[in-house]
């Protein structure tokens, strides 16, 4: 009789076992790798839009000497960028939805300002389920805008899916940029920052290695080890 080659039973378990173990190495890290590239992606979409809604407005208008930070600031900031945005929901200066809660927290754990208590800032929904909360600032920047990627869900949270944009002079700035706005080695990069510099980062560099390693630098190192 021709003998028949083949696996026993405990050697396709061990086998089983190996391959189990190695997909629970590799697949969290390509999921995270495949959400960072959403949310570079996402980023510089935003960037593109609000600088482009900033032109387009400017081609008939002067640049503001002034955006206040009050609730006529906040309506002024909307009247200036709504019509370049596709809004699905607005709720002005009275949150409603828009934020949920309006609860956030800062990159270091901390809790953020409840956006939801203060009329000074304008929130809204855009189509694609992401949050605009905007603001005038009363200083070089004349204006702010947190991007929130995904809308009210989860983890809302500065550095994560909460990030800034500011206005000044004639252009719009992703927050990060050293010497211009929020610099990133100081409020994004530290494990104990409160997360306001990390949109540059990821539009310049693609990456969110500052939320697994804190000594990525602007000019030196740009990616953890």
């Amino acid at each position: 009789m021709k003998k028949i080659n083949g696996f026993t039973l405990a050697e396709l378990l061990i086998s089983i076992g190996i391959i189990g173990v190695v997909a629970s190495m590799t697949i969290p890290t390509l999921m995270i790798k495949t959400n960072n590239r959403e949310v570079v992606a996402k980023l510089k979409k935003m960037y593109m839009t609000l600088d482009s809604a900033y032109q387009l407005y400017l081609v008939e208008n002067k640049v503001p000497e002034a955006i206040e930070f009050s609730k006529n600031g906040a309506e002024k900031l909307y009247s200036m960028f709504s019509p370049y945005l596709n809004i699905a929901q607005d709720c002005g200066t009275s949150f409603g939805t828009c934020v949920g809660t309006g609860i956030y927290l800062r990159k270091n754990g901390a809790f953020s300002p409840n956006y939801n208590l203060n009329s000074s800032y304008y929130t809204v929904v855009l189509a694609d389920g992401s949050t605009l909360i905007m603001r005038g600032r009363e200083s070089k920047y004349l204006f702010e805008i947190f991007y929130d990627i995904n809308g009210a869900s989860p983890p809302n949270r500065w550095g994560y899916d909460l990030f800034e944009f500011d206005g000044i002079g004639a252009n719009v700035y992703p927050a990060g940029i050293p010497d211009i706005s929020e610099d990133f080695d100081e409020t994004c990069a530290p494990k104990n920052s409160l997360g306001y510099g990390c949109a540059a980062w990821i539009i310049y560099k693609e990456n969110m290695d500052y939320l697994r390693c804190d000594d990525l630098t602007w000019n030196k190192k740009n990616e953890c080890d």
